[in-house]
C-alpha cells in the first residue's frame, strides 16, 4: 500500500511504498564488510605519531597518558571552502569563504562510536558543540554544519573515527526550507512545529525507538530513507551549540544506543548523520528545532527521485521502528 506522506516538520512530501522492497534486488547498493580495523594503521594520517601528515591542529582535548589526547581537530586537506578565498569572478557566483575541519574522534584507528563507552562519547559530543561554537564567532559566518559519512559508499575516504564541519557564509537550501516552513507553523499556531510533532509521536508511539529524560529517537513519519533515524531534543532548542553539559552526555549515550541498533538490524552499514541546527540568526528562535539525522546507505536513488526531489521510500517507518526497538544493545 502506497502513501504519500508530509515531512510536518519541514513541508517536504516523500512517498512511502514498502511493496517497492520486494523488487529484486531492491535498489540496494551492493557492499562488502570491511575487514576489522587495527588499533593503530602504520598508513593513517589520523593515527597518533603522524602529526607532520596533517594541515595543522587547530583544537585538542588533552588526555593524561598516550599520546596525550582524546579527540582533536585539524583543517579539512581538500576544503570545500577557504577562509581566504579568491573572489569571484563570473555572475551569480560568490567567493566560496568559510571553513571546512575534520573532527578526529579519537586516537584509536579501531573506535567506533556505536560502542564507545560513555566518557569518551561525552569527550566527542562536547568537541562537536564547542567547535561549533569557535566556528560561529568567526566573522561572516552564518551556519556550520555537522555531519559524519561512515563507510566509503556514503562517502568517508579514511576510515579512521571522524566527523566534519563546514562553515559557511550563507544559509543551505535545506536548512532554510526547515527554517521557513517553521516559520509560518509559529505565525499561524503560535507552536514550534517540531514540538508539536515530537507530541504527535509519543502520543501514537509507533515510530519511536527509545529516548531518555532529554532526547528522543524516531523513525520520522515521512522518512525520506529506509530505517532513517531522527534524534530530537525533548524541550525546545534552536541550536545544537545550546547543549548543557547534561544533555551533551544524555544526547551520546542516545546516538551510541542508536548506532548500535542499527548497526545490529542492518548488519553495520556504511551510514551518514547531519546535524540540521538554526543558522546564526536563528539562535534562540521559537520557530526552529535542531535534530540529528541518521541515514543509512542501503538504497540508491533513481531517476524519478533526482528529476522530482520526491523521494520513494522502500521501506515502512513503523515496521522500521519496530525492528530497531526489538534489536539488542549493551545496557
Amino acid at each position: 500500500m502506497s502513501e504519500l506522506r508530509q515531512d510536518r516538520t519541514t513541508g517536504r512530501w516523500v512517498i512511502i511504498a514498502p511493496q517497492r522492497g520486494r523488487r529484486p534486488h531492491a535498489g540496494v547498493a551492493p557492499r562488502r564488510r570491511a575487514p576489522p580495523r587495527p588499533r593503530f594503521d602504520p598508513d593513517c594520517p589520523f593515527c597518533p605519531g603522524h602529526e607532520a601528515e596533517l594541515p595543522g591542529i587547530v583544537a585538542e582535548t588533552p588526555a593524561p597518558g598516550e599520546p596525550g589526547w582524546q579527540i582533536r581537530v585539524v583543517p579539512n586537506k581538500f576544503p570545500a571552502l577557504q577562509g581566504n578565498p579568491p573572489p569571484a569572478t563570473m555572475p551569480g557566483a560568490r567567493a566560496g569563504y568559510g571553513f571546512h575541519e575534520v573532527v578526529i574522534e579519537s586516537p584509536r584507528h579501531d573506535a567506533d562510536l556505536a560502542t564507545m563507552g560513555a566518557d569518551a562519547l561525552r569527550v566527542v559530543v562536547t568537541g562537536y558543540r564547542d567547535r561549533l561554537r569557535t566556528l560561529f564567532d568567526r566573522p561572516g559566518i552564518e551556519t556550520a554544519v555537522l555531519f559524519r559519512n561512515q563507510g566509503p559508499t556514503a562517502g568517508a575516504s579514511l576510515v579512521h573515527p571522524h566527523a566534519q564541519i563546514i562553515a559557511l557564509g550563507m544559509q543551505p537550501p535545506r536548512l532554510a526550507e526547515i527554517g521557513a516552513w517553521g516559520r509560518r507553523h509559529h505565525e499561524m499556531h503560535g507552536r514550534c512545529a517540531t514540538c508539536d510533532e515530537l507530541k504527535l509521536e509519543l502520543e501514537e508511539g509507533t515510530r519511536v525507538v527509545e529516548g531518555n529524560v532529554h532526547f528522543l529517537s524516531l523513525v520520522p513519519f515521512a522518512a525520506e530513507h529506509p530505517f532513517e533515524v531522527w534524534i530530537v531534543p525533548q524541550r525546545h532548542q534552536a541550536s545544537f551549540t545550546a547543549l548543557a553539559d547534561d544533555e551533551s552526555d544524555a544526547f551520546g549515550e542516545l546516538l551510541g544506543r542508536v548506532l548500535q541498533r542499527i548497526k545490529s538490524v542492518l548488519d553495520d552499514p556504511p551510514y551518514n548523520f547531519v546535524v540540521e541546527s538554526a543558522a546564526k540568526a536563528d539562535f534562540g528562535a521559537p520557530h526552529f528545532h535542531w535534530r540529528l539525522r541518521v541515514v543509512p546507505d542501503i538504497a540508491t536513488w533513481g531517476g524519478f527521485e533526482l528529476g522530482t526531489g520526491l523521494p520513494i521510500n522502500p521501506s515502512s517507518p513503523e515496521d522500521d521502528a519496530r525492528a530497531l526497538r526489538g534489536a539488542r544493545v549493551r545496557p
